[in-house]
């Protein structure tokens, strides 16, 4: 019995680790997002709901960057000072940071933000992380960064650490 539960605890340590390396899907870069992700609702601080692709029209004419996270995910607080570090070296005029959170609960949410002050813009996928954008993207590990040009399509597809140097560099150019 305890070589099997060995066994299965190895199984899911190795699974952990290869879902952070696992590379992003071709498609991301060569098309822009499908009707199925772009009419996903996605929930403002304000309550409002709006599709994912009234979001980009927001911000047309300006790269994004959006930080995939939760509350309840300790690599997605811990990696907050990288991601402050990186908005002070990059600046916020030319660039939206955008959080878009997996939390299914609403006050936890709004909690976190204000106990992490977390700066940008806020949105919330209700269902959490079953939905059409994070079967889209691929998503297998939180905190993830996409960047989105200014036209709204992905340049960066993947990245998990706000120091990723790929990442900090597509926002330098």
């Amino acid at each position: 019995m305890k070589k099997i539960s060995l066994l299965i605890i190895t199984i899911f340590i190795v699974n952990i680790s290869l879902a952070q390396n696992r590379i992003p899907p071709d498609y991301l870069l060569k098309q822009d997002f499908p009707d199925s992700v772009r009419n996903l609702k996605i929930l403002k601080l304000d309550g409002e709901k709006l599709d994912f692709s009234d979001m980009l029209k927001l911000h047309t004419g300006k790269k994004i960057i959006i930080d995939f996270w939760a509350s309840w995910c300790k690599d997605c607080i811990v990696g907050l000072p990288k991601l402050d570090k990186l908005k002070q070296q990059t600046g916020e005029d030319k660039i939206v940071y955008v959080f878009i959170s997996l939390d299914k609960e609403d006050v936890r949410w709004r909690s976190a933000i204000n106990r992490f002050n977390i700066r940008g813009e806020h949105y919330r996928i209700e269902t959490g992380w079953h939905n059409t954008l994070s079967n889209y993207i691929d998503l297998d590990w939180i905190p993830r960064y996409l960047v989105l040009n200014e036209a709204g399509r992905i340049i960066i597809p993947k990245a998990i650490s706000a120091d990723d140097g790929v990442l900090q560099r597509s926002l330098m150019e």
